[in-house]
């Protein structure tokens, strides 16, 4: 599935000359190094897979800045809702910090109304792309994801980050 989402949101992208993901042993943490072949900018790809479901961060590399996605197994949104732009809160707390929460956007248009990728998938907004990094970059431990949807409904995701600086240097800070 993670191949899917990402291809996905790579397709939004140029294309793209692709490398081997690379898992970092004993973490849940992975990488793959690709470049755009005309431009040579880089456009490679960080993983954090969630500890126990099919879900998982994403940070691509978009004109040398992480930007940030998270991909989930759950319908974080009816179609109805997404029509209505009422988008899912963001809350994020590392290791054992206080909890903040941080505004989310939906991560693509819905160009296939039989594709779902849209209502499963959240992204931050731009000006949050280097906040969502920090937030990664500075976790000891992990960090916890709480989406929450209409009607207060939560689900909430745990991230190891073990591993993320090393795939972080691996993709040459997106530069």
């Amino acid at each position: 599935m993670r191949r899917l989402l990402s291809l996905l949101v790579l397709s939004t992208l140029p294309i793209s000359v692709s490398a081997a993901e690379v898992t970092i042993p004993n973490t849940r943490v992975s990488y793959e190094v690709t470049k755009d072949p005309i431009s040579d900018r880089n456009t490679s790809s960080i993983y954090l897979d969630e500890q126990s479901s099919d879900t998982y961060v994403e940070f691509v590399c978009t004109d040398g800045i992480p930007v940030f996605y998270l991909h989930t197994g759950n319908l974080l949104m009816t179609q109805a809702e997404y029509d209505q732009d009422k988008i899912p809160a963001l809350t994020y707390r590392v290791d054992s910090q206080t909890a903040r929460v941080v505004p989310a956007a939906s991560l693509e248009e819905a160009e296939d109304m039989d594709d779902d990728t849209h209502l499963t998938s959240l992204a931050v907004t731009d000006r949050n792309d280097a906040l969502m990094l920090s937030v990664f970059r500075n976790a000891q431990t992990r960090v916890a994801l709480r989406v929450t949807r209409s009607g207060g409904r939560e689900l909430t995701y745990m991230f190891p980050v073990r591993g993320f600086t090393q795939a972080l240097k691996a993709v040459n800070n997106c530069r």
